[in-house]
């Protein structure tokens, strides 16, 4: 028994073998409530802009032939033709009308009309931020954002607005979005016209590199680099890499060179030849349409003469 000056909360012997186990017990039912790992709400999350060639090294696992088939271009960016566009861009694209200024949902937008293969209308939505695009804090959210715009902008033929977004994409420093950058800078400026510029980052792009590498770097890039005169210059640097001046992957991209030089003369001759034929057909139509009217006006003449003589 308790005395009655004992504090209650004071075990007795007795009464202290009787409440542990009940206090175990109490213990052993108690469970930890741990707070969920803080996630990024669904309206918050920016989306990924593909980086350009971004699986490059898979790419050099390639023959060179289907190295220039995939990623040499003779044409623009062509979109893919769809009845209309999805739910969920549609929603996107509300989102921009509202806040049109936003970053985020130009980003997103643009995201969602590339997975739909709707290139010109993602690099309409994206040109709105590009000037803008240095108050995206996440640098890696920047570079594809910019990288993108750029990609874009050469795969449409606009030169001058490439290189100028390439100029406002800082060197990233992880390897893979370097190569990217690299390979992306080297047909820039050389569609550009920049024969200097254009080697520099092909040789950037090739340095210790294997020969395998290299030769598909320059499959990527042959035509651009043709386009600057520089093509020669980085056709004898693989070669130098190679030890031989045969080797017959450079001797494959070497004749591609020659041949899409000359079925651009081809072309080019083609369409003079077409528009001459349009204007001399034009200069005839005019001659004869001058000559009907000359007629028709000599006859309304006659007849004039004719009734004033009548009456």
């Amino acid at each position: 028994a308790l005395s009655a000056c004992e504090p209650p909360c004071r075990p007795s012997r007795a009464f202290g073998t009787a409440c542990l186990p009940a206090m175990s017990l109490v213990a052993a039912e108690t469970e930890v409530q741990f707070a969920p790992p803080a996630t990024k709400k669904e309206d918050e999350k920016w989306e990924e802009l593909p980086i350009y060639m971004a699986g490059f090294e898979r790419v050099c696992d390639e023959a060179v032939i289907d190295v220039m088939k995939m990623f040499t271009r003779s044409s623009k960016i062509k979109s893919v033709q769809i009845p209309s566009i999805s739910n969920i861009t549609m929603r996107e694209k509300d989102g921009v009308m509202k806040d049109p200024y936003n970053l985020r949902k130009i980003n997103n937008l643009a995201y969602h009309y590339l997975r739909e293969g709707q290139h010109e209308m993602a690099l309409n939505v994206l040109m709105r931020g590009w000037k803008r695009a240095g108050e995206i804090t996440d640098e890696i959210v920047r570079l594809r954002f910019l990288m993108k715009v750029c990609e874009l902008s050469f795969g449409y033929w606009k030169y001058k607005q490439a290189l100028a977004v390439f100029r406002d994409i800082s060197e990233p420093s992880d390897p893979k979005h370097r190569k990217s950058y690299l390979l992306l800078g080297t047909q820039v400026w050389s569609s550009n016209g920049d024969l200097q510029q254009g080697l520099k980052f092909f040789q950037r792009c090739i340095d210790g590199e294997p020969l395998q590498v290299a030769t598909r770097t320059l499959a990527v890039t042959v035509l651009e680099l043709k386009k600057a005169g520089a093509f020669e210059a980085a056709k004898s640097t693989v070669e130098n890499l190679a030890g031989i001046n045969d080797h017959a992957d450079i001797m494959l991209i070497s004749e591609f060179a020659e041949c899409a030089g000359d079925n651009k003369k081809v072309l080019s001759r083609g369409m003079n030849e077409q528009r001459n034929m349009i204007i001399a057909a034009v200069t005839v139509s005019m001659f004869f349409l001058m000559l009907m009217l000359y007629w028709l006006e000599s006859r309304s003449l006659a007849a004039m003469d004719w009734t004033a003589k009548s009456k």
